[in-house]
């Protein structure tokens, strides 16, 4: 407990946050954890790299280029859209079941964070959520996320307008950022770089709206389809492995935590039907789509 460095387990939290939520019978386990947190406390050096960006856009972006400097089990991303750009958050592959309570709490820092460089009762654009509507009030949810909130979503994410992007971070230093920007590529100089990682960053981001061939992600990581295929066999893996693990990852937790169908899932996830949807998730899991519902809704 007196080691500042001790490195912790990303799944043990996970599971802690909703064992506790389940522990204490509050849906909003989550939420209520991240009142009065800042990202400072949760990202350690890293927050000063932020701190000394040039506009909250610029702050979120090196948050997800950075964030593997923090944990390998959660990935931060920034994807640009007509109204904006979608800041979001999600679990890697294989870690605990739920993220609920650890995706809220998540976004909710993220908000705290932005909402300390902006005008007084700001809020975020939109909050989407990949879990269903929590039964009862969502108060709360509102007070930390603004009245337009999205559920049974393609991913957990925060929607942030131009303005919001563009507004300056009054308390930058030049000299500051350029000192905290040779620590961190010093540091990535003698991390491990693993090609795997963007490979599954890039396939959760695009398999909404794209088939997620090999070829598309290639383009995506400005790699030879040829070379990305020799950097995943030299990391003990393939992209059809690492495509088939977030397909498989994503479908458990839509079914267990959303409101949305198998057609809907299906669709999500880039199956022609839900007929090679529910084939699929037998091989993975050993059981039809229906039996894994009727055991999530059991208590």
């Amino acid at each position: 407990m007196s080691d500042p460095d001790l490195l912790v387990s990303g799944t043990a939290v996970l599971h802690f946050f909703e064992a506790a939520a389940e522990a204490c019978r509050l849906r909003t386990w989550g939420l209520s954890m991240a009142q009065g947190a800042r990202l400072a406390t949760v990202i350690g050096p890293l927050w000063v790299l932020l701190r000394n960006a040039r506009t909250v856009g610029q702050l979120c972006g090196e948050l997800a280029d950075n964030f593997d400097l923090y944990t390998n089990v959660a990935m931060v991303g920034v994807e640009r859209v007509n109204q904006g750009a979608l800041v979001s958050w999600t679990t890697t592959t294989a870690q605990h079941e739920s993220e609920l309570q650890m995706a809220e709490f998540a976004l909710s820092v993220i908000v705290s964070e932005v909402r300390g460089h902006m005008p007084r009762g700001w809020m975020p654009a939109a909050a989407l959520f990949r879990h269903a509507r929590p039964v009862g009030s969502l108060a709360l949810h509102k007070a930390v996320f603004g009245s337009d909130l999205r559920f049974n979503q393609d991913r957990n994410a925060l929607l942030l307008d131009e303005a919001t992007l563009d507004t300056p971070i009054k308390s930058r230093s030049a000299a500051g950022r350029a000192l905290v920007s040779r620590v961190i590529r010093l540091e990535e100089g003698h991390r491990e770089k693993h090609v795997a990682r963007d490979v599954e960053a890039v396939v959760r981001s695009l398999m909404p709206y794209t088939s997620c061939t090999i070829g598309e992600i290639s383009r995506a990581l400005d790699l030879a389809s040829r070379t990305l295929q020799l950097r995943l066999q030299q990391e003990g893996t393939s992209f059809t492995q690492i495509h088939d693990a977030v397909r498989a990852d994503l479908a458990s937790k839509y079914l267990r935590y959303s409101d949305l169908n198998a057609a809907q899932i299906a669709e999500i996830l880039g199956y022609a039907t839900p007929t090679s949807f529910s084939r699929s998730f037998r091989r993975w899991n050993g059981q039809s789509l229906r039996e894994q519902r009727r055991q999530a809704s059991q208590p």
